[in-house]
C-alpha cells in the first residue's frame, strides 16, 4: 500500500485556463505531466511521491513511473472525465496504477501523447 505523500511546489496551474495544470517531476526517472480537465470547477490538484508504488507488474515486467498526482474537487477525488500529456513513450506500453489492487496496462487511446481518465488518485508509469 502507498503511503501518499503530498510533493509541494511542484503543480502549477495555467494563467489562461483554469482547468489546465502543469505537474512537474520530483525525481530524474520522472517527467513533466499536463492535465485537461473537462468540467468546470474548483480543483485541487498535488504532486504525489512515486515512492512506494510497485516496481513489477503482475507479469513481472518492471514499471518507470512518469509522474504520480492527484485531483479532488470538494475535498473528494473525482470521477469525471480528463486528459493527461504526457512525454513520447515510444513503442511502451502506459501502465495506471489508481491505488487500488494491481497496476494495469492503459488499454484506451493514446493521440499525440494525450490519453483520457476519470479516476482523480493515478499514477503513470510506462513498461518498457
Amino acid at each position: 500500500m502507498q503511503n501518499k505523500v503530498v510533493v509541494p511546489g511542484k503543480v502549477k496551474k495555467d494563467k489562461d485556463n483554469n482547468k489546465k495544470y502543469k505537474i512537474e517531476k520530483e525525481k530524474g526517472s520522472e517527467s513533466d505531466v499536463t492535465i485537461d480537465i473537462v468540467d468546470d470547477g474548483d480543483y485541487l490538484v498535488e504532486k504525489l511521491s512515486i515512492d512506494g508504488l510497485p516496481t513489477n507488474m503482475t507479469d513481472g515486467n518492471p514499471i518507470t513511473w512518469i509522474n504520480n498526482f492527484s485531483v479532488k474537487k470538494n475535498g473528494q477525488y473525482i470521477n469525471q472525465r480528463y486528459f493527461v500529456s504526457i512525454p513520447d513513450i515510444g513503442s511502451s506500453r502506459l501502465i495506471i496504477f489508481d491505488g487500488n489492487g494491481n497496476p494495469y496496462y492503459y488499454t484506451g487511446e493514446i493521440k499525440n501523447n494525450k490519453f483520457e481518465l476519470t479516476d482523480g488518485d493515478p499514477a503513470i508509469g510506462h513498461w518498457p
